[in-house]
């Protein structure tokens, strides 16, 4: 099937996708300031009016491929997982804490201090970040990795643990190391203390 006879649907899908790793890769590479609707198109060879057509603007552009990478890890993530015994709390700690290593966090982190004096990029990025933990306390719920934590309190308990990573990795930004397995092995006790509290309630 030559391209001018597959589906334009499927055409759109596949420029969309081009256009939103171009993105990915061009604010890795340049930042959110050096990162155009001129340089993504370029890189993702395709002309302004295309662009305009997925994106109506640049800052929902950044949005939309930062989400994209974010569900992808997600769902990856849980895919591996699904109908598994799930490892130690202090192996999947580890894995989880790999999530932050890499592109999809340096994305997330020049977006997010990018919005605080951006209006119309904050305006993109809270609905996105609000579907994106909606998304992460599905997957909390649907793995169960933590027993014993009180219903009250399991919600909060991905983001306690995030929020925890998310210190950690920019540390990591500006040279800061070391920090790392401290932490974790604090957040293994909590967890284990979590664990032993909801055994002795059995």
């Amino acid at each position: 099937m030559t391209s001018s006879t597959r589906p334009l649907q499927a055409r759109a899908e596949d420029t969309r996708a081009a256009l939103l790793q171009a993105t990915l890769q061009t604010l890795l590479d340049v930042g959110y300031g050096g990162t155009s609707t001129a340089a993504v198109c370029r890189r993702a060879g395709v002309a302004r009016g295309t662009l305009l057509y997925h994106f109506r603007t640049r800052d929902k552009m950044l949005v939309a491929a930062l989400e994209h990478v974010l569900e992808a890890r997600v769902e990856a993530f849980v895919q591996a997982r699904r109908g598994r015994v799930l490892p130690a709390v202090d192996v999947l700690l580890m894995e989880l804490w790999e999530q932050w290593q890499g592109p999809p966090f340096i994305a997330w982190l020049e977006l997010a201090v990018a919005s605080r004096t951006s209006p119309s990029l904050r305006g993109a990025m809270q609905p996105m970040m609000a579907r994106f933990d909606a998304l992460v306390l599905q997957a909390f719920e649907e793995l169960d990795p933590v027993t014993g934590v009180p219903d009250e309190l399991k919600s909060g308990v991905p983001f306690f643990v995030f929020s925890v990573f998310n210190g950690l990795a920019v540390g990591q930004c500006y040279g800061e190391t070391g920090q790392s397995e401290p932490v974790l092995s604090m957040l293994t006790v909590l967890a284990a203390a979590w664990g032993t509290s909801g055994a002795e309630h059995v």
